[in-house]
């Protein structure tokens, strides 16, 4: 059983949403007798990764160029400087199924020469909605460069989207809204959970001493959500507020620095950020937009205690009924005032182990993509 996975990162160190998924299904393939031919495309600081062999038959690593003129193209930028006349050669070489993650990586799936293969595309999520959102969250003092390049890459995604779609044999999402949007234009369309490290349950009983938001504070929506829970939730409540993330902006370091009893944790580890979500009392997850599945609600639940969401964040996900879903401001103060000091019960991990080490059990969903693939 062989497959030829397109990553549009290299899915390691596991570090972030899209290659957290990627990293973990190809363990869970490879758990299952998957042969996993890797291709990576390599830019910025990450570097090839010894730990991938682990877990693939083969490696490979393409440089993704970045150069400005790569703009002037129909296909979107994110596509065409991830298009490579070395992955087609490679993938050529073989008759095996092909498995492109993301819109991202996809620039091949209508190529003449893959005609006969079966090519199935992970939608992390709708690519166009996500950029049009990055444009609508872009402020008066962002860059105008980088606003207009959030403009003109969502209409670019938005109508390269259908080609991908036609071309691809199988379309898999990570979030039930993803399927309702992409099942509408392609019958073949499929729902699999986000692959993730947990294999179970690891909450604790008892209480903590703190609230914690945690995500990667670069990414725009976790830094406005940030930015919102200091200034609409945490500002006059005097109870201990953690903040834990890569790369924080300086904005938000300052704006931290005027509370006591506000702290940010910047670059935290894997296991420091374990142990932040196992032992905050409540974790209070905020975002702004629907996209994908929020890997950080799943993390919260399988370690964390109590959780505080809102609407945007357990969209999709179905895992809304296990946490406390509060929108505004004045609600999440009066939730998380009420939860503090309330000890968490070994009834509530037995009610998250029944519900979610089923459904996303990552072997299981692993067995769910293998019946998709048509091995040769």
């Amino acid at each position: 059983m062989y497959l030829h996975v397109v990553s549009f990162d290299i899915p390691y160190p596991a570090n972030y949403g899209g290659v957290i998924v990627i990293f973990h299904q190809i363990k869970a393939l490879h758990e299952q007798g998957v042969k996993v031919i890797l291709h990576c495309f390599q830019y910025g600081e990450r570097q090839p990764q010894p730990e991938l062999a682990k877990y693939c038959h083969e490696v490979y690593y393409y440089k993704r160029s970045r150069s400005i003129i790569r703009q002037i193209s129909p296909l979107p930028f994110i596509m065409r400087t991830r298009e490579s006349s070395a992955l087609l050669k490679r993938l050529r070489k073989d008759k095996h199924p092909i498995l492109f993650e993301g819109m991202h990586t996809s620039a091949l799936i209508w190529n003449s020469r893959l005609r006969a293969r079966q090519k199935l595309v992970r939608m992390h999520n709708v690519e166009w909605q996500y950029y049009e959102h990055l444009f609508n969250l872009s402020s008066a003092t962002t860059d105008l460069v980088e606003k207009v390049f959030y403009f003109i890459e969502s209409i670019k995604l938005q109508r390269i989207e259908p080609k991908v779609v036609l071309h691809a044999d199988e379309i898999i999402t990570l979030s039930m809204n993803d399927q309702s949007y992409y099942k509408a234009l392609k019958a073949n369309t499929h729902y699999i959970p986000a692959f993730h490290p947990n294999d179970n349950v690891q909450s604790l009983v008892g209480r903590g001493e703190y609230v914690l938001f945690h995500g990667k504070l670069s990414v725009p929506d976790n830094d406005r959500a940030a930015v919102w829970l200091i200034t609409e939730v945490f500002r006059d409540l005097d109870i201990p507020f953690v903040i834990a993330g890569m790369e924080p902006s300086r904005a938000l370091k300052d704006l931290v620095a005027q509370y006591d009893h506000i702290t940010l944790i910047e670059n935290p580890g894997d296991q420091q950020m374990n142990d932040l979500i196992q032992k905050a009392q409540i974790n209070l997850l905020v975002s702004f937009q629907v996209s994908g599945i929020k890997l950080k609600l799943i993390n919260a639940l399988f370690r964390g205690r109590f959780c505080i969401v809102n609407d945007q964040m357990v969209s999709g996900s179905g895992l809304g009924d296990l946490c406390y879903v509060r929108n505004s401001a004045a609600a999440m103060r009066q939730t998380v005032e009420a939860l503090i000091n309330v000890p968490f019960e070994e009834s509530r991990i037995a009610e998250r182990r029944n519900r979610m080490e089923k459904s996303l059990s990552n072997a299981e969903n692993a067995k769910k993509l293998m019946e998709l693939i048509k091995f040769q």
